[in-house]
């Protein structure tokens, strides 16, 4: 249990907006944490015999990376799911599934001809005010 709270500490704290030293300290203690214990997941077969998982390899840069760079919001994959159910998922509901990929170009061209057509009376009401 001491592992798998470990890595959830250090999930939510990697998710903060912006991080001072001691918060960085709580990301390496909660790492550190984690690679003690980690032994009892395998002892309680809750993985293999060993912790070869790339997810878990990229943690370790995860507090130098932010050290150099700062916050970065690429650890979350929340803005590339949403865009993916509002750019493809949405589009496809409406469809008949037929010809897929046609519907759903045929989808983004017509919002990327409303967003254009929406952007033009907007600047043209906008001059009309001048």
């Amino acid at each position: 249990l001491a592992a798998i709270r470990a890595l959830m500490d250090f999930r939510y704290l990697a998710q903060m907006h912006s991080f001072d030293e001691h918060v960085l300290q709580q990301l390496d203690t909660a790492l550190q944490s984690f690679h003690a214990n980690k032994d009892s997941i395998i002892a309680a077969r809750g993985c293999s015999e060993h912790f070869c998982i790339s997810k878990l390899e990229l943690l370790q840069h995860i507090v130098p990376s932010i050290q150099d760079l700062g916050a970065v919001m690429q650890w979350s994959a929340a803005i590339t799911e949403h865009a993916h159910v509002t750019e493809v998922k949405n589009p496809m509901r409406v469809g008949n599934n037929q010809n897929y990929y046609a519907q759903i170009a045929h989808h983004l061209d017509q919002v990327n001809k409303c967003f254009r057509f929406d952007l033009a009376m907007r600047i043209a009401t906008m001059l009309r005010l001048e």
